[in-house]
Parts: structure tokens; sequence; C-alpha cells
């Protein structure tokens, strides 16, 4: 299956070039898979878990074309309509039961990785190291 192989292809890149993705990616993605699969029965895992492992799909096929290019942080647009509406139901229901310390999590991390996606996207479009290199330095 082709795009088993360029999804571990693109980790593989990430993990020798990079030590924060080394890190980052693994704490952001596992949780939210594992998660997703063992909260099925809720309908937030299943769009977390359809959201996450469609954007590392979409990620490894722009790596594949233009490896480390900071606009890959585009696969995370699908994330903007979820975000608020995670924090809604956080607001609503609160922090109770280990789903909902999930859903916490999951809705801390994307909002971090938002904020690292916008940093990304500005410094794409205002210099000319559209390339990650350094940029977890």
């Amino acid at each position: 299956m082709g795009w088993i192989r360029d999804v571990k292809s693109m980790i593989d890149d990430l993990n020798r070039t990079s030590p924060f993705m080394r890190v980052w990616g693994p704490l952001l993605n596992f949780p939210m898979v594992l998660g997703g699969l063992f909260f099925l029965n809720h309908f937030e895992a299943v769009l977390i878990l359809v959201t996450c492992v469609g954007s590392v799909l979409v990620a490894a096929q722009m790596h594949k074309r233009a490896p480390f290019t900071r606009l890959s942080s585009l696969v995370h647009v699908v994330w903007l309509p979820l975000f608020p509406y995670l924090v809604q139901v956080l607001l609503e229901q609160g922090v109770t039961d280990l789903y909902s310390a999930w859903l916490a999590f999951v809705t801390m991390t994307m909002g971090l990785c938002l904020v690292l996606d916008g940093r990304n996207i500005v410094l794409y479009l205002s210099s000319s190291n559209s390339k990650y290199e350094g940029a977890d330095r």
C-alpha cells in the first residue's frame, strides 16, 4: 500500500531531521488515534480519529511532493471547525472522566498545533525560508 509507505517515509524523514518533530509528532497523533479508537462510541472521538488520520495522509502526500515545506501546516486547516466545537463540548460538560480528560488533551494539543501552524504559514509567506530547516531551534 503506497499511502502507508508515504506516511512511514514522512515520519522517518521528520524523525531524522527534527528533534522537535520526533517528540511532537507522536505526542500529537498517537493519543488522538488511540483515544479515538478507544472512545469510538462517542461522536467527537470519531471526528477526531477521522480528522487526525486524514491530516496525516494528506501531510504524507504533501511531504512526498515538497519535503519539509512550511506549507504542510495547511493540513491542519481541517481542525479549524472542530477546535471550537471541542472547546464548546468541554465547557458544557467539564472534565469529569477519562473521556473528557482525553478531549481536553486533544483540544489543548491541537490548539497549540494551530498556533504553530499559523506561525509557519506567516513565515512561509513573509520569508524566503519556506523549509522547516532550523524551524525547531
